[in-house]
């Protein structure tokens, strides 16, 4: 799907409304509704001979839009193109190309298009020559409900008896039997001889129970893990072990009542509502957000896709609204969540809540004392109540999120029946036009900037050029909103890690925690991962508070995030620091006007005429080494990358992440060259500083250890020795992906990796 930004048009509208002075009658606007029809009855006048109505122009771009649809509907010729394509890189067993194009095929076909059961049955081929069987079944029941054609029958009869047969599945192998020989007098004379042989020989391999491949299915389940002391009677999703407190200083927080032991699962939730990122709308499910090998469609818009036909009827809630204009929802980025929840709740349920006192309930807290219960009215009762800060954002963040509001209402109220249906379902007085509609979004899209979730999932990538290690990589996927883990107050050293299974939310234990302990979240600011002022500055402009955790305020913190960006004291050897931000990422520092500090001696000075010198030599020799790596002369590569390192080690401190990066192209250039022992020596100098920056039973170094752990499988086909200290290392890499995943990890890592 073509993406489209709304952003560039929120930021015209807000420049000009900030540089004519309308942003103080903004903020005049006392109400969320004000503001709102601010934005749609306001005409700003930019110079003596240009005004400019806000609502006007995002009707313009909704209206360059709305010309888009047409392309996001059904096409009949274009699936038969798509088809086409398919079937020749099928004849030339180009698997994946055959694959992504019969997918791309039943994208575009109308839903009763007779090329629909067709590409069913051919996709089923590929999968079954790639050999996903179970997926390759699930096409051909397919293929029949969508009205194969009779004459063709008897190539999905054979090849569902040859699937049973290879996952061992006798029962239905005989049944599948049965149905092929039930079917002989159907086939075509020109194709019956060859068909009576094939059933001849499923039959002897049937009445002999000979299984031609034994193979894994690829659709285990993975089973999901169990509440550490069951689930609380209070808060839904969360173990009774903890409780959600509240008091002035901390709002509504979650504390400990009870010992738990780290490793421990403490939540599991399902989102209210979820949106797949836009670069995953053609690869993932839009509902539970499986990557999807053997997509089914939906029926009547080529943009959404989902594993199975229950996830599809799980979405019909929200994407009876968004069908045809999915390519406009996803241009506003968070505020399409904003409008998944209201979707999903229905605007009946949004007045009710939005109308309903709490009558001294604690915020978001049902009638019956359980916050976020099982039923659809506690469970939007809690995001409904979730902070949304929207008074302490800045004015133009706020007609920004005013602006994003508009365009999905007025966007809704041209192009879909939800207005309708509403005023059908609540049978009230609650009108729902533009300006109401753009307000219930508004409130959401403020709450959800502070606290939705990034959903993610780990995937592979190649280690080196030519991938002879894999190395795994955790990246987002979708944002959703989990109103029991939002409780969950913030530190930049948590004591709990989130890992998820699709859009199953599992939060484990990272440490031990003791009665009275609070639980804490990292809202994305890890001590490990951004300085401290970094952290700070983004803490407050997003989420309005200045955080007093221990790395934020022990100083012994400082002096290791020093060492990232540090250089070696010619003094004392100490951590030379930058003074200031202007870092200039430790590589060119000739242009710096920064002052560097010594945490040992205390000596202020400014780049040396050495340091600088060796900095830019090193960054060249890196520079032509990578160079060198891409064009495949490796033992340039080698030697300019070795050169850089034996430099680089004379000034920079071995933290320092630039110069960690060099060692790790290095380590790739040696798996090239077949050097693994060298290899191997860098790598643990690279897991020696991941080890020191983020901890023993991190899941940043269980990630290095998994490259490691290949490099040294490569390495034992050589010497003998690298044996025993893979085995070792893989016991390690189990022990810590057993404390962050659980025990299933490598069923939980295969899901997304395969």
């Amino acid at each position: 799907m073509e993406m489209y930004s709304c952003q560039p048009l929120f930021d015209r509208l807000t420049h000009v409304v900030v540089k004519t002075g309308a942003i103080q009658d903004f903020c005049k606007r006392k109400t969320p509704l004000d503001k709102i029809k601010f934005c749609l009855d306001t005409e700003v006048r930019y110079d003596a001979d240009v005004k400019i109505s806000i609502r006007t122009e995002i009707q313009d771009l909704l209206n360059a839009l709305y010309e888009k649809c047409a392309e996001h509907g059904k096409s009949e010729s274009l699936a038969l193109q798509a088809k086409n394509k398919g079937s020749k890189a099928y004849l030339k067993r180009r698997d994946a190309e055959a694959l992504d194009s019969f997918t791309e095929c039943l994208r575009l076909a109308p839903a009763d298009s007779a090329v629909l059961p067709l590409a069913y049955a051919n996709r089923s081929a590929v999968l079954f020559q790639m050999g996903r069987y179970e997926e390759a079944l699930q096409d051909m029941s397919r293929a029949e409900e969508n009205g194969y054609p009779a004459a063709l029958q008897h190539k999905v009869l054979t090849r569902r008896c040859h699937c049973c047969l290879i996952l061992g599945k006798g029962d239905e192998a005989k049944t599948a039997l049965e149905s092929c020989k039930e079917y002989f007098q159907s086939v075509p004379v020109e194709a019956r001889e060859k068909y009576e042989k094939a059933v001849a020989d499923l039959e002897q391999k049937v009445m002999n129970l000979i299984l031609t491949k034994k193979v894994t299915s690829s659709q285990d389940v993975l089973e999901h893990p169990s509440l550490i002391q069951g689930e609380s009677s209070y808060v839904k999703y969360m173990t009774s072990a903890f409780e959600m407190r509240v008091n002035d200083k901390y709002g509504r927080h979650i504390v400990a009542a009870d010992a738990v032991s780290k490793g421990s699962v403490v939540f599991m939730e399902k989102p209210y509502a979820a949106i797949l990122l836009p670069e995953y709308l053609n690869t993932h499910c839009h509902t539970c957000f499986t990557p999807a090998t053997n997509p089914v469609p939906c029926k009547y818009c080529c943009d959404a896709i989902f594993c199975k036909e229950e996830c599809r009827e799980l979405g019909r809630t929200w994407h009876q609204y968004e069908c045809g204009i999915l390519h406009i929802l996803s241009s506003v980025g968070i505020a399409h969540l904003a409008l998944r929840v209201v979707l999903v709740a229905g605007w009946k349920l949004y007045c009710d809540i939005r109308n309903e006192t709490t009558e001294g309930r604690i915020a978001g807290v049902g009638k019956k004392g359980v916050y976020n219960g099982p039923n659809l009215t506690d469970g939007y009762r809690s995001v409904y109540h979730l902070m949304p800060h929207f008074e302490s954002c800045l004015p133009e963040d706020q007609l920004q999120y005013c602006l994003a509001a508009v365009l999905l209402a007025t966007a809704v109220h041209n192009k879909t029946d939800f207005p309708k249906h509403s005023e059908d379902e609540s049978k009230c007085d609650e009108h729902i036009d533009v300006p109401q509609l753009a307000c219930a979004l508004m409130r959401h899209i403020a709450q959800l900037v502070s606290n939705a979730h990034a959903v993610t999932q780990i995937m592979a990538s190649g280690f080196g050029q030519k991938s002879k290690t894999q190395q795994v990589l955790q990246k987002r996927v979708a944002s959703a909103i989990y109103p029991t883990a939002s409780l969950m107050n913030h530190s930049c050293k948590p004591n709990i890690i989130n890992s998820f299974y699709k859009d199953l939310l599992v939060i484990r234990t990272i440490q031990d925690v003791n009665p009275g302990d609070h639980i804490n979240n990292c809202y994305g600011l890890h001590y490990c991962r951004q300085t401290r002022t970094e952290r700070q500055e983004s803490l407050r402009r997003q989420y309005f508070f200045s955080c007093k955790c221990l790395p934020c305020i022990q100083p012994e913190y400082l002096q290791k995030e020093a060492a990232w960006s540090g250089f070696l004291c010619e003094n004392c050897r100490g951590i030379l620091s930058w003074m200031d931000q202007g870092d200039p990422s430790g590589c060119d520092l000739g242009d710096s006007r920064g002052v560097l500090l010594c945490l040992q001696c205390h000596k202020l000075q400014k780049p040396s005429t050495h340091l600088i010198e060796t900095c830019s030599q090193v960054s060249l020799l890196h520079e032509s080494g990578e160079e060198a790596l891409r064009s495949n002369d490796i033992p340039t590569a080698v030697s300019h990358l070795r050169s850089a390192i034996s430099l680089g080690s004379a000034v920079y401190q071995p933290e320092n992440q630039y110069f960690v990066s060099i060692r790790d192209t290095l380590a790739q250039a040696l798996i090239e060259s077949g050097d693994y022992e060298s290899c191997c020596m860098e790598l643990k100098e690279c897991l020696r500083v991941i080890e020191s920056r983020y901890g023993p039973e991190s899941v940043e170094l269980a990630h290095e250890l998994l490259k490691f752990a290949d490099v040294l499988t490569l390495a034992a086909t050589t010497k003998d020795k690298f044996q025993d200290e893979a085995t070792r290392v893989k016991k390690r890499l189990d022990d810590i992906f057993t404390l962050n995943y659980g025990p299933q990890w490598k069923k939980y890592l295969q899901t997304y990796t395969d």
